[in-house]
């Protein structure tokens, strides 16, 4: 019924459901889905694995009967799967719903992921919907695991620095000039880029400025990954990197469907937000967190660590809150699981993830206020605040509302209610990140306008500076007195 109705209308909204973890987003999600007939897109980049039901907090059983779900456990914990792959995947399935008059309903914690289908924002485009973007590159650098030769990890730098000001050596005018003159063949720079590890940082970059200057100059030589993206794009594209970002900065900030787009951010008092996080842990620990973490570490961790690989929570479904937290004690035997020393380790792998889960939603609005509502150079669409603070008042303070903007909508009529307005700094607006700077004083590449006025007013760079003085003094001094009279 709804359905028929939504496609009456001009326009059928695409409807984004967005907060931090534990504020009731699959709860809304479901009552909105079964009101307006239509179905759910999850927007969780844990969630999307096979696997962890009660740690990633999936949508229950009961709650999949009541409205379908989409991009739910469809990947193996080995798999790699980008945010391209996510918006490829999520705009069919958008673009299908809304051709049958049903409203899309898109809910998550993973704001990159509501940020590719919100706004024209990447560069990749692949017309296969079903295959991994990951699968489909010949190099798969984070997912070897193997070590390097002990010459190869000598001559790389041993970390990518996350300060702009690093000490690094200039390129050679000579590298420079051998890449600029000679002609560059995708087949060549395409087995570079897939026995990359036997390059340099320097290297690499120089590979990178002989197809595309502009690029190399905008990323320091030690950020190795993003440098292989830029040249893989080139050799995808056969255009350079910079020149597709340049055609990309006009429309990044514009919204894919002008109009269309509706966003509920699920808030909720901070200290009751917190004491019902800590209660949701405790909940997960009766419906067998512990041995659904234990099970899984067995059938797909334990082999890794065994063969002397350390365990990675930086990368797929590993990353999910949870098994770092708990390491230690998926690392016990179960004799000493079962001791005190066993015992309290699990209370303390407890007590982590309780913190890590309270840091986690902090983060996770912080992120949302940054990336819509003070991002300097985007459209914002309408966002509403939803104060799921008092569970008691949901009805009245969450759905009703919700229901009503959508009512608005779609049928052209005044709301009640109004959106939050962006709060953007000005200073913002002007920030350039891009900007590649060269201090002949110190002898070192500074990414970034700001960074380089920072860099020019520091107490080291002054000290540098004012020893070079002292030893020009010093030459010119000497080159005076060796002067023959007249």
């Amino acid at each position: 019924m709804m359905a028929l109705r939504a496609v009456m209308t001009s326009k059928v909204p695409m409807v984004i459901i967005l907060g931090a973890t534990g504020t009731g987003k699959t709860k809304l999600s479901v009552e909105l889905a079964q009101k307006y007939a239509t179905e759910i897109i999850s927007a969780d980049s844990m969630q999307i694995y096979k696997g962890l039901d009660v740690v990633t907090a999936k949508a229950s059983a009961k709650e999949r009967e009541m409205a379908p779900h989409h991009l739910l456990d469809i990947l193996e914990p080995h798999q790699m799967f980008t945010v391209v792959d996510f918006r490829n995947r999520a705009l069919k399935i958008i673009d299908d719903l809304t051709e049958k008059g049903k409203i899309p309903i898109v809910v998550g914690g993973t704001n990159y992921y509501i940020e590719s289908i919100v706004y024209k924002i990447l560069v990749e485009n692949m017309d296969d919907n079903e295959a991994l973007l990951w699968d489909k590159s010949r190099r798969k650098r984070d997912l070897d695991n193997s070590e390097m030769d002990e010459e190869i990890n000598n001559k790389k730098q041993a970390v990518e620095p996350t300060n702009t000001e690093v000490e690094e050596p200039t390129l050679s005018t000579e590298t420079n000039k051998e890449l600029d003159n000679s002609l560059i063949t995708k087949e060549k720079l395409q087995q570079d880029v897939d026995n990359e590890k036997v390059f340099t940082n320097e290297e690499i970059h120089a590979k990178l400025h002989a197809i595309d200057p502009v690029m190399a100059g905008r990323l320091h030589p030690n950020n190795r990954r993003k440098i292989l993206r830029s040249i893989e794009v080139w050799l995808k594209t056969g255009r350079r990197h910079s020149e597709i970002l340049a055609e990309q900065k006009l429309t990044e900030g514009q919204l894919r469907k002008p109009g269309e787009t509706i966003i509920f951010w699920l808030k909720c008092e901070q200290a009751i937000h917190d004491e019902r996080l800590n209660s949701r842990v405790d909940s997960m620990i009766k419906d067998g967190l512990i041995q659904e973490l234990l099970d899984f570490h067995d059938k797909h961790n334990k082999q890794r660590i065994q063969d002397g690989n350390p365990p990675d929570y930086t990368k797929g479904v590993f990353q999910t809150l949870g098994f770092k937290e708990f390491h230690e004690y998926l690392m016990l035997s179960e004799e000493e699981r079962n001791s005190e020393k066993g015992k309290k380790i699990l209370e303390q792998s407890i007590e982590n993830m309780k913190m890590g889960t309270r840091r986690y939603a902090r983060r996770q609005n912080k992120m949302v206020r940054g990336r819509f509502l003070e991002h300097p150079t985007r459209e914002v669409p309408p966002i509403y605040e939803l104060d799921t603070t008092d569970v008691s008042k949901w009805d009245k303070e969450v759905k009703s509302k919700a229901i009503h903007i959508i009512e608005s909508y779609l049928n052209e009529s005044p709301c009640d209610f109004q959106p939050l307005k962006p709060d953007i700094d000005d200073a913002l607006r002007e920030a350039d990140g891009n900007s590649h700077n060269f201090c002949e004083v110190c002898n070192r590449i500074i990414i970034g306008d700001n960074t380089y006025a920072i860099h020019l007013k520091s107490f080291r760079h002054k000290k540098v500076l004012k020893k070079k003085r002292q030893e020009e003094e010093r030459k010119k001094n000497k080159e005076e007195i060796n002067e023959p009279a007249v």
